[in-house]
């Protein structure tokens, strides 16, 4: 599931960069679509074929040549260029949990996952259970944390 929807999100905000004419931001999501196709070596491959295909698809406006040779290497017939551009699902958009960066004095230290349901105490006590805020913490109670719901949290130790 998890790779379904790193396509899916792939396409959506590729399609939106192009469309705005963000050609480096379209590049940078092919880079996470990349990084997920790597990070999903164990998903079906069904998942790892769509995946693929969508970013050989995705690729073609900025690198057309290398994306016909990747189409044909994928054993497919007819020419990149020919073929519609992927549309995405809406339901695979959305996400059941979010990931908090957390910065301990400033510097990024970790990242979790939590629901999105999840209140302010139940992320607070993530982001303190982390094994590296811990060790920067040694085992002193922080002075401050600070949680902004959907994006961080801050600890000031």
């Amino acid at each position: 599931m998890y790779l379904r929807q790193a396509t899916h999100k792939a396409i959506a905000a590729v399609t939106d960069h192009l469309e705005g004419l963000r050609f480096n931001s379209a590049v940078a999501q092919l880079y996470m679509l990349a990084n997920a196709i790597q990070d999903g070596a164990a998903a079906n491959s069904a998942a790892r074929r769509e995946a693929v295909e969508t970013m050989v698809l995705l690729s073609a406006p900025m690198m057309p040549h290398l994306a016909e040779s990747c189409w044909q290497a994928l054993g497919r017939d007819g020419l990149v260029v020919e073929t519609a551009w992927p549309k995405h699902d809406p339901a695979l958009l959305e996400s059941d949990s979010i990931t908090y960066p957390v910065q301990v004095n400033g510097k990024v230290r970790g990242s979790f996952q939590i629901a999105k349901t999840a209140d302010k105490a139940a992320v607070e006590a993530a982001a303190l259970a982390l094994e590296d805020v811990q060790r920067f913490l040694s085992g002193a109670a922080p002075k401050k944390v600070i949680v902004v719901p959907g994006r961080i949290v801050n600890i000031v130790a």
